[in-house]
């Protein structure tokens, strides 16, 4: 048993940082397709990745040494079908006229070992029948590709790794693989009455997919400020160099404020509102009306946002160290603490309001007289 377990046991601790890599593009694809992000299709796709995790483990682990690979005088594969069968029929105690046997059988490795290559990919099926709707014809032909990358796994000897393949290259495995995961393909609909459909996910997404929350915008938020503004600043500062504008670079306000501007400002007003962000999660930001966003108000909402709200955080953070951790305790120092403060408190208040309402339009969106809406039409999908 220990033999199973090992391999769960390091796909249990693979996939937190698995999922974690996966996150962002995960839900930059729902967004983008659906609108919205429903916890159950994250349950159904992330409990797959598991799977898939899980499996490969499992014939693959443990790793044995090099050294020991390369001793290795075992036979490298087997290309006689149904092996496994008459391996069954003369390495165990089964006896078919014998009830008795037949239990003992089950417990001897010539059965354990076949059977568990059929249960390996039933899970397999399933999730191709239940959420990604294939055929049962398709799903012969996966469930083989899989068995087949598995098993070219193990003869590469882990693609060259080793010396030659630790693992036997069965035909018999391919046959069982596959077997496994028609049977899953024929389980699943017995399990598409227990939980919710792809059709029914795929219509509850649409249906909040025209309303903009807070996750959604959030995850623009990271692509616009990580990978859009970060790619940006690498362009800008490379161009001022190949102009030998170097001592610009010395000006931090300079080659903060100009890729903040080209990609919040400058790139929306001619994409219709988008930042790159909000381009890949389908929302964009227009005036109140739902008219086009004017560039007057465009920069009035990020001057709000970046030269506001975030530089009174950022202020508020300081003084409010000088203060109570330097203990420079001036006059001047305690003025610019309250001040920053009450602008830190009302933020944190609106953001409060906001979430608790589910509106989501803060201040800054407010003032300068724009909301941000879903480029998502469910009825064109």
């Amino acid at each position: 048993m220990s033999a199973y377990l090992y391999p769960v046991k390091m796909a249990v601790l693979a996939f937190p940082l698995l999922a974690l890599v996966l996150a962002l593009p995960f839900m930059v694809a729902q967004y983008r397709r659906y609108g919205s992000f429903v916890f159950w299709r994250a349950v159904v796709l992330y409990t797959f990745v598991f799977y898939l995790i899980s499996a490969y483990f499992l014939i693959m682990l443990p790793l044995p040494s090099v050294a020991s690979v390369a001793k290795l005088t075992t036979p490298r594969y087997n290309l006689v079908p149904f092996t496994a069968l008459r391996e069954f029929w003369h390495t165990t105690v089964f006896n078919p006229l014998d009830p008795h046997t037949w239990l003992a059988a089950m417990k001897q490795p010539g059965f354990i070992q076949p059977v568990f290559n059929v249960v390996l990919t039933i899970p397999f099926g399933v999730y191709l029948r239940y959420y990604f709707k294939r055929p049962l014809w398709q799903i012969v032909a996966m469930s083989f590709g899989l068995s087949l990358f598995f098993e070219l796994t193990q003869l590469s000897g882990l693609y060259g790794y080793y010396p030659r393949p630790y693992r036997l290259f069965d035909v018999d495995d391919l046959i069982l693989n596959t077997t496994g995961g028609v049977l899953g393909g024929l389980m699943a609909p017995g399990l598409m009455r227990v939980f919710p459909s792809r059709d029914e996910m795929d219509a509850a997404s649409f249906a909040k997919g025209t309303h903009v929350t807070l996750m959604r915008r959030f995850v623009a938020f990271v692509i616009d400020n990580v990978v859009a503004v970060g790619v940006v600043t690498v362009l800008f500062d490379l161009l001022v160099h190949l102009l030998g504008g170097d001592s610009l670079l010395a000006h931090v306000q300079l080659a903060t404020a100009v890729p903040l501007i080209l990609v919040f400002i400058v790139w929306p007003v001619f994409t219709g509102g988008q930042t790159p962000g909000k381009a890949l999660v389908k929302i964009k930001i227009v005036n109140e009306d739902g008219s086009p966003v004017r560039f007057w108000r465009l920069v009035l909402r990020e001057v709000l946002l970046y030269g506001v709200a975030f530089q009174s955080l950022g202020a508020f953070n300081y003084f409010f160290g000088e203060v109570f951790s330097k203990f420079h305790r001036t006059d001047i120092n305690f003025i610019l603490t309250g001040i920053f403060g009450l602008i830190t408190g009302f933020l944190l208040v609106n953001f409060l309001w906001e979430f608790a309402t589910r509106d989501n339009r803060y201040f800054y969106d407010v003032w300068a007289k724009t909301k941000q809406v879903s480029t998502i039409d469910p009825h064109k999908v």
